[in-house]
Formats: structure tokens, sequence, C-alpha cells
């Protein structure tokens, strides 16, 4: 079988047209707006939870007529750390609609979570024949339709994510597959993985730094990945970021880009915060 690609997308400030504001659209808008992305939401009607989550710009008791009539609502507030939806246009989907004003560009992604397949399918068709082939779009229900699939994610504190994907075969034993990760991960303990990465990512800024060349690019690389293998999963949180930035120096300028590091109960002993 062709296998997916899985790929960690930055959408923030990229323009998102989400249609259909039920529940499903409810878990995408879940998963999508934490990312930063400038969304806008097409519906008629809205999941209960929608408005007090992420559209309380949608003020319906002031303005009733957004109950009778097509209405497109701006959030003039927007920004991308506020978690909110950027503009809700109340109505059913119209063609025009991939068409707004102020787009000068493909959106990045267009989705439909509608309960109306033949529909969705035409609006697939409809986003590909208007921005090309490269034009992301994700049809609920059908993976025929995807050209991406929303996985089960594993988030551990904000910058650690796991994404398990079954490429649109079965969403809920994915999530079972996530929740089995999650609960061996806390059966082996306080291996305080955000800590990790938060170091990890502190040692591989400061070894670009010391090393900035194109030339240094793959010696930087093998020399992380044997450094992170030393410390591995139960260590790495411990790490001394300054002490290995003085042993890469080392390494790079004095020992000729050796990689060579010293023994490993040496590594952790001197190389771990106390």
């Amino acid at each position: 079988m062709v296998k997916s690609l899985q790929l960690a997308h930055q959408l923030k400030d990229k323009r998102i047209l989400l249609i259909g504001g039920g529940e499903v659209g409810l878990t995408r808008l879940y998963k999508l707006i934490p990312t930063g992305c400038k969304l806008t939401l097409v519906s008629p009607t809205l999941h209960k939870a929608i408005v007090p989550k992420f559209g309380k710009f949608i003020d319906r008791e002031n303005h009733p007529e957004y109950r009778e009539t097509a209405k497109r609502i701006v959030n003039s507030n927007w920004d991308f750390s506020k978690n909110e939806i950027y503009e809700y246009i109340h109505d059913e989907f119209k063609d025009e609609y991939l068409d707004l004003e102020d787009h000068d560009d493909a959106w990045y992604i267009i989705m439909t979570c509608i309960p109306d397949h033949p529909e969705s399918t035409r609006i697939y068709n409809l986003g590909k024949e208007r921005f090309g082939n490269q034009q992301l779009v994700n049809v609920a229900d059908k993976p025929e339709l995807c050209d991406f699939y929303f996985g089960a994610n594993l988030e551990i504190g904000d910058r650690l994510q796991i994404l398990i994907s079954t490429n649109g075969l079965s969403p809920r034993f994915g999530a079972l597959v996530r929740d089995e990760i999650s609960n061996l991960f806390s059966q082996m303990g306080d291996l305080a993985l955000e800590d990790a990465v938060v170091k990890l990512g502190e040692l591989r800024r400061g070894i670009r730094l010391l090393a900035p060349n194109d030339k240094d690019v793959k010696y930087r690389m093998d020399w992380a990945k044997r450094c992170t293998d030393l410390f591995g999963i139960q260590h790495c949180h411990e790490i001394d970021v300054q002490r290995l930035l003085g042993l890469f120096k080392t390494m790079l300028q004095e020992q000729n880009r050796s990689l060579q590091f010293p023994p490993r109960d040496q590594m952790l002993s001197y190389y771990c915060s106390s």
C-alpha cells in the first residue's frame, strides 16, 4: 500500500476554511485553533460549545439578525494567541465563499464536516479546480477525499506531541493505541519528557551558534544524535546544557570533529545537573 507522510504543520496565521459547525466540526476546532491558524467557519448552525469556547465575538444576543440572514462576522480583535475563530459565516456554503474579498491566495487547508457526501465531494472538486491539485482538502468520513488525515494526538506538556494515524481507516482504534501509549508512559514514572525536549532544544540552538556554517551541518546532526542516545529517554531531562556545549566545542575544534564521546557513566556523572 502507499503510505502517508506524517508531518507537523506550522499553521500560525495560515488561512483555514472549515465548512460545518456540528459535532465533527467541533473536534476539528479543538485541534486547529491552538495552532494559531486564521480560521473561517461556514455553517448555518453551531454546536453549543463553539461560541463559548472559540467564538465569543459571535454575539447573538445583541445581533439577532444573525439568526435570520446570512452574515459574515469578522473577529476584529483576532490574534493568533487568543485561541479564537477569525471569522464566522452564518450560512450554508456557497461557492463564492472560496473567494472572499480579502484573500489573495489559495486557502492553506479546506475542510468539510457536513452530513452531505455529494456536496462535500462537490466542494472537494471545486477547491481543486479553483486552486490547483496542490490545494489541501479534507472531507470528513471520506478517506479517499482526504489529502491528509487527522490522527489521535497524545500531548505531553506543550512541546512533545505524538501522532497515531491509521491512514483514515479507523480513527477510534488510533485513539485506543494513543491511550495505551499514554498508560505505558504513566507506568514508567516521572520521565520529565517535556523538560528533556526543552533542554535538548537549548542544546541544539547552542551547537548551531558554535558551528554555524553549512559544512558543519552533518557534524552537528551526528553529534546531537549520539549525545541524545547516550543519555536516553531516562536522563535527557537531567543534562547540563552549558557543560555539554563546552564538550561540543572541544570535540569540534580541539579533537578535529571527533564523535568519540567519554564513557556513558562519565557522561551521566559529569554532564548531568545535580
